[in-house]
Protein backbone atom coordinates (compact mmCIF):
# COMPACT_ATOMS: atom_id res chain seq x y z
CA UNK A 1 0.00 0.00 0.00
CA UNK A 2 1.10 3.39 -0.85
CA UNK A 3 0.74 6.36 1.06
CA UNK A 4 1.14 10.07 -0.30
CA UNK A 5 3.51 11.77 1.32
CA UNK A 6 1.25 14.52 2.69
CA UNK A 7 -0.43 11.98 4.92
CA UNK A 8 3.39 11.18 6.18
CA UNK A 9 4.54 14.75 6.44
CA UNK A 10 1.20 15.57 8.64
CA UNK A 11 0.99 12.15 10.67
CA UNK A 12 5.23 12.71 11.94
CA UNK A 13 4.90 17.00 11.80
CA UNK A 14 2.06 16.47 14.42
CA UNK A 15 3.69 13.26 15.79
CA UNK A 16 0.02 12.20 15.84
CA UNK A 17 1.60 8.37 14.27
CA UNK A 18 0.50 5.45 16.26
CA UNK A 19 2.72 4.80 19.18
CA UNK A 20 3.38 1.95 22.27
CA UNK A 21 6.20 2.64 24.40
CA UNK A 22 6.54 -0.50 26.81
CA UNK A 23 8.62 -0.97 29.51
CA UNK A 24 10.74 -3.82 30.54
CA UNK A 25 11.19 -5.19 33.79
CA UNK A 26 14.11 -3.99 35.87
CA UNK A 27 16.54 -7.34 35.69
CA UNK A 28 13.90 -9.60 34.05
CA UNK A 29 14.85 -11.14 30.26
CA UNK A 30 14.10 -8.61 27.09
CA UNK A 31 10.73 -8.80 25.60
CA UNK A 32 11.00 -9.06 22.29
CA UNK A 33 7.68 -10.58 22.57
CA UNK A 34 6.01 -8.08 23.79
CA UNK A 35 7.48 -5.70 21.48
CA UNK A 36 6.61 -7.98 18.24
CA UNK A 37 2.73 -8.21 19.60
CA UNK A 38 2.77 -4.21 19.76
CA UNK A 39 4.34 -4.09 16.76
CA UNK A 40 2.43 -6.62 14.78
CA UNK A 41 -0.92 -4.94 15.99
CA UNK A 42 0.47 -1.48 15.17
CA UNK A 43 1.48 -2.60 11.30
CA UNK A 44 -1.81 -3.82 10.57
CA UNK A 45 -2.93 -0.29 10.38
CA UNK A 46 -0.45 0.44 7.38
CA UNK A 47 0.23 4.14 8.71
CA UNK A 48 3.72 5.08 10.21
CA UNK A 49 4.37 3.68 13.51
CA UNK A 50 6.33 3.22 16.42
CA UNK A 51 6.44 0.24 19.01
CA UNK A 52 9.16 0.73 21.83
CA UNK A 53 10.33 -1.23 24.70
CA UNK A 54 12.82 0.47 27.17
CA UNK A 55 14.97 -1.47 28.92
CA UNK A 56 16.53 0.02 32.16
CA UNK A 57 14.47 2.82 31.59
CA UNK A 58 15.29 3.12 27.90
CA UNK A 59 17.71 5.85 26.49
CA UNK A 60 16.17 8.94 28.48
CA UNK A 61 17.24 7.34 31.68
CA UNK A 62 20.79 5.89 30.11
CA UNK A 63 19.33 2.89 28.99
CA UNK A 64 18.65 1.01 26.05
CA UNK A 65 15.60 1.70 23.80
CA UNK A 66 14.62 -0.89 21.20
CA UNK A 67 11.74 -0.01 18.42
CA UNK A 68 10.69 -1.22 16.26
CA UNK A 69 8.80 1.57 13.25
CA UNK A 70 6.88 1.53 10.34
CA UNK A 71 8.25 4.73 8.15
CA UNK A 72 9.33 5.52 4.47
CA UNK A 73 12.77 6.25 5.33
CA UNK A 74 15.78 5.36 7.63
CA UNK A 75 15.14 7.92 10.06
CA UNK A 76 13.25 7.68 13.33
CA UNK A 77 9.88 9.15 13.33
CA UNK A 78 11.05 11.32 15.80
CA UNK A 79 13.15 13.21 13.38
CA UNK A 80 10.12 15.30 12.08
CA UNK A 81 12.22 17.91 10.70
CA UNK A 82 14.57 15.77 8.68
CA UNK A 83 11.62 13.59 7.46
CA UNK A 84 9.51 17.21 6.26
CA UNK A 85 12.95 17.99 4.13
CA UNK A 86 13.04 14.69 2.66
CA UNK A 87 9.74 13.16 2.18
CA UNK A 88 8.18 15.62 -0.71
CA UNK A 89 3.99 15.89 -0.16
CA UNK A 90 3.63 15.54 -4.10
CA UNK A 91 4.68 11.54 -3.99
CA UNK A 92 3.67 8.33 -2.75
CA UNK A 93 5.85 5.98 -0.73
CA UNK A 94 5.50 2.44 0.39
CA UNK A 95 6.23 1.93 4.42
CA UNK A 96 9.09 -0.07 5.37
CA UNK A 97 10.11 -1.98 8.54
CA UNK A 98 12.56 -0.50 10.66
CA UNK A 99 14.99 -1.93 13.20
CA UNK A 100 15.92 1.11 15.81
CA UNK A 101 18.24 0.77 18.53
CA UNK A 102 19.13 3.76 20.96
CA UNK A 103 21.58 3.17 23.21
CA UNK A 104 25.67 5.61 24.12
CA UNK A 105 27.45 2.52 23.34
CA UNK A 106 25.62 0.79 19.85
CA UNK A 107 27.85 3.47 18.21
CA UNK A 108 29.59 7.09 18.13
CA UNK A 109 25.79 8.59 17.45
CA UNK A 110 23.96 6.30 20.28
CA UNK A 111 21.56 5.87 17.65
CA UNK A 112 21.37 2.21 15.18
CA UNK A 113 18.61 1.92 12.47
CA UNK A 114 17.99 -0.80 10.16
CA UNK A 115 15.79 -1.30 7.46
CA UNK A 116 14.06 -5.12 7.97
CA UNK A 117 11.37 -4.99 4.92
CA UNK A 118 8.78 -4.04 3.30
CA UNK A 119 5.59 -3.69 5.00
CA UNK A 120 3.78 -5.67 2.12
CA UNK A 121 6.88 -8.32 2.97
CA UNK A 122 6.07 -8.23 6.91
CA UNK A 123 2.48 -8.62 6.13
CA UNK A 124 2.27 -11.36 3.75
CA UNK A 125 5.41 -13.05 6.25
CA UNK A 126 5.59 -11.80 9.89
CA UNK A 127 6.95 -14.22 11.17
CA UNK A 128 10.84 -14.26 9.16
CA UNK A 129 10.83 -10.76 9.78
CA UNK A 130 10.50 -11.14 13.45
CA UNK A 131 12.41 -13.67 13.73
CA UNK A 132 15.23 -11.59 11.67
CA UNK A 133 14.59 -8.87 14.09
CA UNK A 134 15.46 -11.16 17.23
CA UNK A 135 18.36 -12.20 15.76
CA UNK A 136 19.32 -8.63 14.75
CA UNK A 137 18.37 -6.92 18.62
CA UNK A 138 20.15 -9.94 20.31
CA UNK A 139 23.60 -9.10 18.20
CA UNK A 140 23.32 -5.48 18.60
CA UNK A 141 22.42 -6.56 22.46
CA UNK A 142 25.94 -8.24 22.82
CA UNK A 143 27.63 -5.34 20.77
CA UNK A 144 26.38 -2.84 23.39
CA UNK A 145 27.19 -4.79 26.65
CA UNK A 146 30.82 -5.61 24.82
CA UNK A 147 31.31 -1.49 24.44
CA UNK A 148 29.74 -1.00 27.78
CA UNK A 149 32.85 -3.32 29.18
CA UNK A 150 35.47 -2.49 27.07
CA UNK A 151 34.56 1.55 28.21
CA UNK A 152 34.84 0.14 31.94
CA UNK A 153 38.08 -1.06 31.32
CA UNK A 154 39.40 2.05 29.83
CA UNK A 155 37.69 3.78 32.88
CA UNK A 156 39.75 1.71 35.18
CA UNK A 157 42.65 1.73 33.49
CA UNK A 158 42.50 5.79 33.03
CA UNK A 159 42.23 6.00 36.95
CA UNK A 160 45.10 4.02 37.76
CA UNK A 161 46.87 5.95 35.21
CA UNK A 162 46.07 9.22 37.06
CA UNK A 163 46.87 7.44 40.29
CA UNK A 164 50.34 6.82 39.12
CA UNK A 165 50.89 10.20 38.10
CA UNK A 166 49.50 11.65 41.07
CA UNK A 167 51.99 9.12 43.27
CA UNK A 168 55.15 10.39 41.07
CA UNK A 169 53.94 14.18 41.60
CA UNK A 170 53.44 13.59 45.29
CA UNK A 171 57.12 12.11 45.66
CA UNK A 172 58.71 14.68 43.60
CA UNK A 173 57.26 17.13 45.63
CA UNK A 174 58.50 15.18 49.14
CA UNK A 175 62.30 15.32 47.27
CA UNK A 176 62.52 18.94 47.29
Amino acid sequence: MELSGETIVDLVDNQSYQENVQDNQAKAAVDLDALFKDFSDLAKEELPARAALNIEGGIEQGGTTLSMELNVINLPLRYKNQEKKLVYVDQAYELNVYLVVDNAHVSKSALKIEKLSSLSAFLDDPDSVLAKAASRFAELLDLIRENQEAAMNESEEQKEAEKEVSKKQSSAKSKK
